[in-house]
């Protein structure tokens, strides 16, 4: 009788039954990368990458599962940008490899430090020797293709290169100028043999601070307590390294006047009365003007490229003189501008450095000093009249009222949005945090990264600015989003226009014709296909009413604000110009 009761089981109802699979190499970088602190990995599954993702299953690791390649390492950067650590991405060959170029580049340019581990088909094929244009189903030259784009890249052929790389891709990952770097690995490798216990590398430590050369260190504070207009410029590595009280201590001290790059927001309060905004293309008038006239200029952890200095480079900081601390010693031998002094050194030490050594300071140019702080507070960016439709800044004025209290994570993509939020919202080390595509200027940034910022930060409100072109091209993580219903809130900047280079167009040949006329998709209907709540605002009367049922929706909501589809970017400084002479609009 049991036996017919067996045998009245439908086949598709029978599981097989497996005996304990021994431990593999994926196993045990698996439980390897688990003991040094990775809680969750970000993937697109494919098939050369199973083992591996199986591998984190047993080790107990999270495993976050986007809608698309550049979704997941977009949000594993957002992760690493908040913590500071590396974080772990998992895609598979071919198309998966390429599918996430686009991401590594952004990575690699914001010195993001991030380990992406690609599958690869077997080393059969692989190693086969056959001169042939494809060696097996999805294989893809993984490391020629990322070695541009990664501080180091390895294609792993046997368990011993495999257990190795691991330690010593992530010990590059955070010394130095930090970064992303890669490890291909074949589906048999992944699957061999290795026993739980066997040897790796200790874990890198946080990465390494150099410091500066004392005699340059008390050169430069000399020169820094003499000068009668300092400015102090804040960047990325500044940020980074988040000696923010020294920072403030500096400022104060020096009697100096303070700027940032744009990824360089929130290293110093925003809100401070020595702040006087972000520099170059579109950055604060006050603040490009302070530097233009400044006699002295410390560049603490920033490139100083172009987007920065503007292309006159011969006239950057005229009559003053430039002291520039990086860490990258390949962008201090190619500087773009003059500097008297280019330290390799960590931002965060040396600031720490010259605070100690800081001498007595002498007396400023207190009229300048006045004059600068004024200007910022003329508040004089994007003026709109409350006679014409929604404005962006004042949709983000009134947006700012609401974020007042407590922390949490602004993030834009890429275009007019991205400066109208950097300009008109306020970013502190202790406050709101800024994440934005900066070095290469990826669109698409936005909501992943917002998603992978909520994740890395739970329970703290995201705030995703976006804007109608940006939105689209990582649409489909409203997905990865409504499965988790993470406190994400998208707004959506919409004027129906691809803002920053339609505005280029008009400037240079006097229309956009490939970017003025952009339609744009109901995206509140889009929001709520997903299980998204959403809505649409375009009047005025209902702003407040609108951004506050937004703002306190519980989980993620979205909300399409019509604004003027004529609003530029004003002012901005445009090729040809010095940083004290701003393009103003049309009207000037």
């Amino acid at each position: 009788m049991a036996r017919a009761t067996e045998l009245s089981v439908a086949p598709q109802q029978q599981q097989p039954v497996r005996a304990a699979a021994a431990p593999t190499v994926a196993d045990r970088i698996a439980a390897y990368l688990a003991a040094t602190g990775i809680e969750r990995v970000f993937v697109y599954p494919g098939g050369t990458i199973a083992p591996l993702a199986n591998g984190f299953v047993r080790a107990g690791v999270a495993i976050d599962v986007f809608k698309h390649e550049q979704g997941a390492v977009f949000a594993a950067m957002a992760a690493a940008r908040l913590t500071g650590r590396p974080q772990v991405v998992m895609v598979t060959s071919g198309p998966g490899v390429t599918n996430a170029l686009t991401p590594l580049a952004d990575a690699y340019y914001d010195s993001t430090p991030i380990l992406l581990i690609t599958g690869q088909v077997g080393t059969g094929d692989l190693c086969s020797g056959r001169r042939v244009r494809q060696r097996g189903f999805q294989e893809a030259p993984t490391v020629e293709l990322v070695k541009p784009i990664t501080k180091a890249a390895q294609c792993a052929l046997n368990a011993e290169e495999a257990l190795a790389a691991i330690p010593a891709l992530l010990a590059i990952a955070i010394e130095g100028r930090r970064g992303p770097v890669v490890l291909d690995m074949p589906m048999d490798v992944q699957r061999s043999a290795c026993s739980l216990d066997t040897a790796m590398a200790e874990a890198p430590p946080a990465g390494t601070s150099n410091g500066p050369p004392a005699g340059a260190c008390k050169d430069i504070a000399r020169a820094l307590a003499a000068s009668r207009r300092p400015v102090l410029l804040f960047g990325h590595g500044a940020l980074a390294a988040g000696q923010f009280d020294v920072y403030l201590q500096l400022a104060e001290k020096a009697d100096a006047l303070v700027a940032s790059s744009l990824p360089g927001l929130g290293a110093f309060p925003t809100d401070h009365p020595r702040f006087l905004g972000f520099i170059g293309h579109t950055g604060h008038a006050a603040a490009n003007r302070a530097v233009h006239e400044a006699d002295f200029l410390l560049a603490l952890g920033t490139r100083l490229d172009v987007r920065q200095t503007g292309t006159v480079t011969s006239a950057f900081v005229p009559k003053g003189r430039i002291a520039w601390v990086n860490n990258d010693p390949d962008e201090l031998a190619f500087p773009r501008v003059r500097t008297d002094w280019a330290l390799n050194a960590d931002a965060g030490v040396t600031a720490a450095s010259l605070l100690d050594v800081l001498p007595a300071v002498g007396p400023k140019d207190g009229d300048w000093l006045a004059a600068a702080q004024a200007a910022r507070r003329a508040d004089i960016e994007d003026a709109y009249s409350l006679a014409g439709p929604l404005a962006p800044k004042e949709v983000l004025r009134a947006m700012a009222r609401l974020m007042t209290d407590g922390q949490g994570v602004v993030v834009t993509g890429v275009g007019n949005h991205q400066q109208w939020a950097a300009r008109h919202l306020t970013y502190r080390p202790d406050g709101w945090r800024f994440l934005t595509s900066a070095g290469h200027g990826t669109m698409g940034y936005d909501l992943p990264s917002s998603i992978g910022a909520a994740l890395a930060m739970p329970g703290t409100p995201v705030l995703c600015v976006v804007g109608d072109g940006s939105l689209l091209m990582n649409i489909q993580e409203l997905a990865a989003l409504a499965e988790r219903r993470l406190p994400v809130k998208i707004l959506v900047l919409n004027n129906s226009r691809l803002g920053i280079v339609s505005q280029f167009q008009r400037i240079t040949w006097g229309s956009d014709p490939m970017t003025g006329e952009f339609a744009t998709p109901d995206f509140a209907a889009i929001s709520r296909g997903f299980g998204i709540p959403a809505d649409e605002l375009s009047e005025r009367h209902a702003l407040k009413t609108k951004l506050t049922t937004f703002w306190n929706t519980e989980g993620p909501a979205l909300l399409n604000v019509h604004i003027d589809r004529n609003a530029d970017v004003v002012p901005m400084l445009l090729g040809g110009q010095t940083l004290d002479d701003m393009w103003y609009g049309y009207s000037r």
